[in-house]
């Protein structure tokens, strides 16, 4: 795996995932009760597997086989939640001085999620962290074939940006994560917090790996990234 120095040297933009590194999206409306509000709108005969999930995209994945109009219900109420969770908690630590530290190193970070667009906006906007996202590449439809590990919203985040994969590493904490950043063709930091995720995430052969969000403090000093919409 490439030393985290060299390969941020290399790059432009910061695609970094939601639910982890920026805050924990269901620490206080617990994901259990929001998958279980969420299994009251589709068919009570659930399969064994969605019955007994507390992961609220496993319903969402249910809803869509069931057909667009169950799928869409789903999503929109999913979306509601996420709102309501985002509200109720604080930023994950270190992430405010990162993401000052990248926007002075000269990087744009965009947040690529599988949650909902309007939870990150809410969050950010709460949270007076708009100034240092250029984008977002979230959820915007009850298609959850689209979504991470689906690499749609990184490529959406490279086109949006102008650019190429090339010049954007994706920064997440799951599989999906990874995976996503390997199907668009972006490099990948995986973030391992506890010795099970290093493990599983290792096992993935990311880019580079490190164990918590401050160690991508050390990015050498950078002119900034040319802006793509003063172009031309």
């Amino acid at each position: 795996m490439t030393g985290v120095r060299e390969l941020l040297q290399e790059k432009d933009h910061v695609f970094l995932d939601f639910d982890g590194p920026v805050c924990d999206v269901f620490a206080r409306l617990a994901a259990s009760e929001v998958a279980d509000r969420l299994k009251r709108l589709v068919t009570p005969d659930l399969p064994a597997e969605v019955s007994a999930s507390a992961d609220p995209f496993d319903v969402l994945r249910y809803a869509a086989s069931c057909g667009p109009n169950a799928a869409h219900v789903v999503e929109r109420q999913l979306s509601r939640f996420e709102v309501e969770a985002v509200s109720q908690i604080s930023p994950a630590p270190g992430v405010v001085e990162v993401l000052r530290e990248w926007a002075a190193q000269g990087f744009t970070v965009t947040i690529v999620s599988n949650n909902s667009v309007d939870a990150v906006r809410s969050f950010l906007t709460l949270h007076e962290l708009t100034g240092h996202v250029r984008r977002i590449s979230a959820r915007t439809t009850s298609d959850p074939a689209r979504l991470k590990p689906h690499p749609a919203l990184l490529d959406a985040a490279v086109k949006a940006l102008g650019t190429s994969p090339r010049q954007c590493v994706m920064i997440g904490d799951s599989a999906a994560d990874v995976l996503a950043a390997r199907a668009a063709g972006v490099a990948s930091i995986a973030l391992a917090t506890t010795p099970v995720k290093r493990r599983t995430l290792a096992a993935l052969d990311p880019d580079a790996l490190v164990d918590a969000l401050a160690d991508l403090c050390s990015a050498p000093n950078r002119a900034p990234a040319p802006d793509p919409r003063l172009a031309g």
